[in-house]
């Protein structure tokens, strides 16, 4: 007599969960597991907020100091590693606008977690950056900073304040992101096709018609949909990698400003609730 499986169920609501076919046991039905995820949103931005959005910042900033000291094959492999974290710095800015964006769809932690650069993903962004116009704020559900303190008259002055100037530096910080588009479309094109991470090279000799200066190191990617290698050839001039971090910096106080923003939007949006409940 054949024993009988173990029933599986969500440890939330006890309902028996579907066997998979790959034999990895869920956790929590998908219901639940929405529900979890929601519950943790903004719990989830404040944790990042204090770490995680100004990592990319750090690295860069630590090897651009440590430039200046290298021998020039370190300084190639440091140069790459600031480009890395340009367009980490990218993926990060551009998925953390769509999840919340998009927060009504899906859980803010899934989206963002779940989000990849690719090519069409920042060409997206930033045509969703120039059809908005004067609109940036409102499609992220966040109010403009002349009616905080109308909207929401329990929050203390300086809190109104700080929120109105954070408002501010994120619409200023994200359309300065936009003018310097041409690069993070550049890059995101290299994520889009690449497999794993772009391999350095120094002198890549094996294509034909290919020279680089001495100063530049190659990055070579496969893209597999058009059969071709590309090669994107990076300089390691200080005052051009300066100028990446500077751009690395302006999408990390984006990030910060739209974290901060959005979690006092949202407690004073909580806040106005039992109010609002009051009058219904």
């Amino acid at each position: 007599m054949e024993e009988r499986a173990l029933e599986i169920a969500c440890q939330e609501c006890g309902r028996p969960l579907p066997q998979r076919a790959d034999d990895e046991r869920a956790v929590r039905c998908a219901a639940c597991f929405d529900d979890y995820l929601r519950d943790i949103d903004n719990e989830f931005l404040q944790s990042y907020a204090k770490l995680g959005v100004i990592s990319r910042r750090t690295v860069a900033e630590t090897c651009l100091r440590g430039l200046v000291l290298e021998s020039p094959p370190a300084r190639k492999i440091l140069a790459m590693a600031i480009m890395e974290q340009f367009l980490l710095a990218s993926a990060d800015l551009i998925g953390l606008v769509q999840a919340i964006r998009d927060r009504a769809c899906r859980p803010i932690v899934q989206s963002f977690l779940s989000f990849q650069l690719d090519d069409e993903a920042s060409r997206s962004f930033f045509a969703a950056l120039e059809a908005a116009d004067g609109d940036l704020l409102d499609a992220v559900g966040l109010p403009v900073p002349d009616v905080v303190s109308v909207r929401y008259p329990a929050l203390p002055p300086l809190d109104a304040r700080d929120l109105a100037l954070a408002l501010q530096s994120f619409v200023r910080d994200l359309r300065t992101t936009a003018q310097r588009g041409g690069s993070a479309l550049h890059l995101s094109e290299l994520a889009g096709s690449v497999r794993g991470g772009p391999s350095l090279t120094e002198q890549p000799s094996y294509l034909n018609g290919v020279a680089m200066r001495p100063d530049q190191v190659a990055s070579l990617v496969l893209d597999e949909r058009r059969r071709q290698l590309v090669l994107h050839a990076v300089p390691v001039d200080e005052h051009r990698l300066g100028e990446v971090v500077d751009a690395i910096d302006c999408m990390t106080r984006a990030a910060s400003n739209l974290i901060f923003s959005y979690l006092t939007v949202q407690d004073e949006e909580e806040r106005l609730r039992p109010q609002a409940d009051a009058y219904s």
